[in-house]
């Protein structure tokens, strides 16, 4: 999926998140079972107050002509998920970040 800055990020009860800003990997101890995801969506909510890091296991589509990356769970189960806490690996600088180039506009990253 080719994401871009600034997409917006829709719940499945159809609640706008807010703005994807950027994607951040986990390097090492990936194991989804103990909910250390491979990758986190950033997104920027001004709604929930801040940055929200949802895992991208929870992408269910990805609409690229609306600009709209929609995911598996309800607003209720992201706020329950305390998704608005960075993970621990992205708080510590242990991530790699993948910076999104902004639509029409080339990335030099």
């Amino acid at each position: 999926m080719q994401f871009k800055k600034y997409d917006k990020v829709v719940t499945a009860d159809d609640v706008v998140l807010g703005d994807l800003l950027r994607i951040h990997h986990r390097e090492e101890d990936v194991n989804p079972e103990l909910r250390l995801y491979a990758s986190y969506l950033e997104v920027w909510s001004v709604d929930l107050g801040g940055h929200i890091y949802i895992p991208s296991e929870y992408i269910e589509e990805y609409d690229a002509a609306a600009r709209t990356i929609y995911i598996a769970e309800t607003l209720s189960v992201v706020q329950q998920e305390t998704w608005d806490r960075a993970p621990s690996f992205i708080a510590g600088r242990q991530s790699r970040k993948e910076e999104l180039p902004i639509e029409g506009i080339q990335s030099i990253a």
